[in-house]
């Protein structure tokens, strides 16, 4: 369970990438958790637990898109194989741009955070975000898009510097 837990965000963002949408994703999750408990005694403790997880996920993904065959059009098996095996080659650079994205919104001004967190993190429609703070729907997502231009030139510089 502690692995688990301290694995959770890697584990959740992983399966995002590859069904698109965060309540199928969490769903996804749910069933991967359940099976890694179950199976945890076949894990190798003197190997990393992550790639074995993504292992049991990419598995929970497949059920899902079979589950959902019918419903919507899906990409080829080969697509979705590729999408894993780059996503989980992206895994520490990815979590390393997401350390240094909170350093980032640190730097934002409050009303830039606020929109970050309202659209991003609480998952508030746009069109309520808009009328909350007396805005075009247009010009929220002009404000949105200035903000993840400069959140992504900080993340670039941020890492860019940390080479050297």
């Amino acid at each position: 369970m502690q692995l688990l837990s301290e694995h959770h965000d890697q584990l959740y963002r992983y399966i995002y990438s590859l069904v698109g949408t965060s309540h199928d994703a969490r769903d996804v999750l749910q069933e991967t958790s359940f099976a890694l408990y179950e199976k945890f005694e076949l894990f190798d403790s003197s190997r990393p637990f992550l790639p074995w997880a993504y292992k049991f996920a990419y598995i929970h993904v497949l059920k899902w898109r079979e589950s959902r065959s019918r419903q919507m059009p899906l990409l080829s098996g080969d697509v979705l194989e590729l999408l894993a095996q780059e996503r989980q080659a992206q895994e520490v650079s990815l979590s390393e741009r997401l350390n240094v994205l909170g350093e980032c919104m640190k730097r934002l001004p409050e009303n830039d955070l606020e929109l970050v967190r309202s659209r991003y993190l609480e998952g508030i429609a746009p069109d309520l975000i808009a009328e909350k703070v007396n805005a075009s729907r247009r010009t929220l997502f002009r404000d949105l898009k200035r903000i993840r231009h400069l959140l992504m030139n900080c993340i670039d510089k941020k890492l860019a510097m940390d080479e050297f």
